[in-house]
């Protein structure tokens, strides 16, 4: 039986072309089994085979003869002691990109008559990249070669044939053949929740499909509006290599005030020509996701100096329970050593830094709300959220003794950063005030104090 099916495929645009076919081979006849003897030089000598030797399945081009790939599946009667069992193997019939014809064995006789095998062959969009795939359905066992192919042209239409033969006694299930455009696909995190006062996070990634290649127009918005909620995206276009896949992010802001508090939904919409996709991501903005101790972060971030009760100092990342540690209250100067009796640690996507006066090893911790820093006002010190300090503000450092003033505020957003927070005991005076360890020279109120978040 013979087919052929003429469609157009442009080389060079990132589409594919697949074929697939599910066959089943089955010769039955005994009285041929002695004619198809693996070598007979009787068998395999035209094209297209006209004895039945084989079963093809392939493309060319439609007005030309010349440029070619198939996938064979070859008869054969092996003879097992004084039984002949028809097998079958795979061929690959092609001609390379140089022009050169190959007829090249694939496997050995590895088939059984009346199993099920999925073929397909799948030209990149050069046409001269093809790969072939073979699985037995009855075993689980797959196939695969690559060729260099021509069956085109790297840039430019050609008429491809596509073409499938098998003798009477096999079974085709079914045969496909298509071209497949590029195209691109875009996903995110479902869910984002966030804690008033801050802003956070949700990945946006794009993939190639289909030898994707070119900008993707990025843009977002959202399902109803707040003045106390913001969003933007982190790149307004992504540029993807064909296979390949890029990323950025949604973030979205929400004030220190219950008026943020609710529910959003976030589109993002990626847009190449007329290619146009978008994913969502449902945004929950609560009072609920601040809680501190590592739950709603607030910590000092890796890296960060302890001020041990000997005076040494060590990153926060080798503090370890049972280590015993400086711990200050600012407004009294009360200093004593406390014991270390838990470190706790989440990942945040987003860092703030304080840099001061005093030089050195600047503030760095995650930009929660829930964290405060002692700043000096005309009525005194006072906690505040260190999202609210900025530059001119003065801030107490341990290790000077004294006020000094904030230089610089800086909150980056992207990546992955490990924050740490350190119980003590104490973590009160006798009479309640906070007992803070010391990170880089500066007093971190513990996550048991000012980090929880706000009653009510």
């Amino acid at each position: 039986m013979h087919s052929a099916q003429a469609f157009t495929y442009t080389a060079g645009t990132g589409q594919r072309m697949v074929l697939t076919e599910r066959y089943s081979p089955n010769r039955r006849d005994a009285s041929l089994c002695p004619i198809f003897v693996p070598g007979n030089p009787a068998l395999n000598t035209a094209w297209p085979p006209d004895d039945y030797s084989m079963h093809w399945m392939g493309l060319r081009y439609a007005a030309q003869t010349s440029s070619f790939a198939y996938v064979i599946i070859e008869h054969a009667c092996i003879w097992d002691g004084f039984t002949p069992n028809w097998k079958y193997g795979l061929r690959a019939y092609y001609t390379d990109s140089g022009g050169a014809e190959h007829y090249s064995f694939w496997t050995d006789y590895v088939f059984d008559d009346n199993q099920w095998l999925d073929l397909t062959m799948e030209v990149g969009n050069n046409g001269q990249d093809t790969r072939l795939t073979v699985k037995n359905a009855s075993t689980g066992l797959a196939y695969f070669m690559n060729i260099g192919t021509n069956l085109g042209a790297t840039n430019g239409s050609v008429e491809i044939a596509v073409q499938y033969r098998h003798n009477e006694a096999s079974r085709t299930d079914y045969v496909d053949a298509r071209i497949s455009d590029p195209d691109f696909g875009i996903s995110s995190s479902p869910t984002l929740n966030i804690c008033p006062g801050t802003l956070n996070g949700a990945p946006i990634s794009l993939m190639s499909l289909g030898g994707f290649a070119g900008t993707v127009s990025l843009s977002s918005s959202l399902d109803h509006t707040n003045n106390y909620v913001s969003q933007y995206l982190g790149s307004t276009s992504l540029t993807l290599s064909a296979g390949g896949s890029a990323a950025t992010a949604l973030y979205f802001s929400a004030q220190y005030n219950s008026n943020a508090e609710g529910t959003y939904v976030a589109v993002v919409t990626g847009t190449s020509g007329s290619i146009i996709h978008n994913t969502a991501v449902t945004v929950n903005v609560s009072f609920n996701y601040c809680t501190g101790g590592g739950g709603g972060s607030g910590s000092v971030a890796s890296g960060s100096l302890i001020t041990l009760a000997d005076g040494r100092r060590i990153p926060v990342q080798n503090v370890h329970a049972g280590m015993r540690v400086v711990v200050y209250n600012v407004p009294t100067a009360y200093e004593t050593i406390a014991t270390v009796s838990q470190i706790q640690t989440v990942i945040v996507n987003n860092t703030l830094t304080i840099n001061t006066t005093a030089g050195g090893s600047p503030f760095r911790a995650d930009a929660n709300p829930y964290m405060k820093l002692w700043v000096l006002t005309p009525n005194g010190p006072v906690e505040r959220p260190i999202t609210t300090i900025s530059t001119g503000d003065q801030i107490y450092n341990y290790d000077v003794r004294s006020w000094v003033r904030v230089t610089d505020v800086t909150i980056t957003y992207g990546g992955l950063h490990t924050m740490y927070d350190i119980l003590t005991d104490p973590n009160f005076t006798n009479s309640g005030l906070i007992l803070e360890v010391i990170a880089n020279g500066y007093p971190d109120c513990p996550a048991r104090g000012c980090k929880e978040s706000p009653s009510g």
